[in-house]
């Protein structure tokens, strides 16, 4: 019997930032390598098979000609504070694809999901998650998650902190990180991601600064304190979003969430500059800004 690989919990931004393919050498007979798991290395050295997000809803889009036949595939993407994961479901998937096809855009949302990565050969590498399981859930679901994949996030990237303060350049890559006092469940993934991405100090200090203000965001949406009023905010939005030619509703919704704007306020402010003749709709989910 094979077991699941665990589901991690990692931001949009790391995920996005993720290149490495580490295929398992399975030590299985021959004729069950089908498997034997492959994993994504993130930035931070988390070894992945399946991850666990929760977000935003944003866009839906259907790939196949018609819905229904075996070929139906759809596509979603989730937003968090950080970014956007990309969802793939089709006949592998009938629950996810049956789920995609009726789903209430914005909608908060969890997805268990297996990685996947496609190299066309140019060089690149687009990541994205095939779903094993998909629902509606709430907004406290959602800051919870926020909490959660915060913590496990910020302890990788003070590992990589304490190693990048102790300055030590001599000796094996391996035995330097352990030297800094680094947990060796921490460091054979760190030593991965070294030695790939070639990533320096700044780039994780970045890292830590996007993952504080996706806590701050709950802060500012948990009502203990005053609703803020988020209208000049999302009005400079819209404007940056339409350069002439106008926007879609699901990059609209993407970026007030990156914002940390609740959907249901992005929602309702986009609902009464329409009426207020702010904006129109020349189609349906598209928007321009009159100006």
């Amino acid at each position: 019997m094979v077991e699941r690989e665990v589901a991690y919990r990692m931001f949009a931004q790391e995920f996005n930032d993720s290149r490495f393919n580490l295929h398992s050498n399975s030590s299985m007979p021959e004729n069950h390598e089908i498997y034997s798991p492959n994993y994504l290395i993130s930035p931070t050295g988390l070894k992945v098979n399946r991850i666990f997000v929760v977000g935003v809803v944003t866009e839906v889009d259907s790939l196949s000609d018609q819905t229904g036949n075996e070929k139906e595939l759809w596509r979603a993407r989730i937003s968090d504070p950080t970014g956007a994961f990309t969802v793939y479901a089709g006949s592998y998937q009938p629950e996810a694809s049956v789920f995609l096809s009726s789903v209430t855009v914005p909608s908060y949302v969890m997805i268990l999901g297996k990685v996947r990565s496609y190299e066309p050969g140019d060089g690149s590498v687009y990541v994205s998650l095939r779903p094993e399981e998909i629902n509606y859930v709430d907004e406290q679901v959602r800051n919870r998650w926020i909490v959660d994949t915060a913590e496990m996030t910020l302890r990788r990237l003070d590992a990589f902190e304490s190693f990048f303060s102790s300055g030590n350049k001599e000796g094996k890559l391996m035995d330097r990180l352990l030297s800094c006092d680094i947990p060796e469940t921490f460091a054979g993934g760190m030593c991965l991601s070294l030695d790939y991405y070639h990533k320096d100090k700044d780039y994780y200090d970045s890292l830590k600064s996007d993952v504080k203000k996706a806590l701050c965001s709950i802060r500012r949406s948990s009502g203990q304190e005053e609703e803020p009023d988020y209208t000049s905010v999302i009005e400079s939005i819209l404007e940056s979003l339409d350069d002439g030619s106008g926007f879609d509703y699901s990059d609209y919704i993407e970026k007030t969430v990156s914002s940390s704007i609740p959907v249901n306020i992005a929602a309702s402010t986009l609902k009464s500059l329409l009426s207020k003749g702010h904006i129109y709709e020349p189609r349906a989910g598209f928007f321009k800004v009159i100006r």
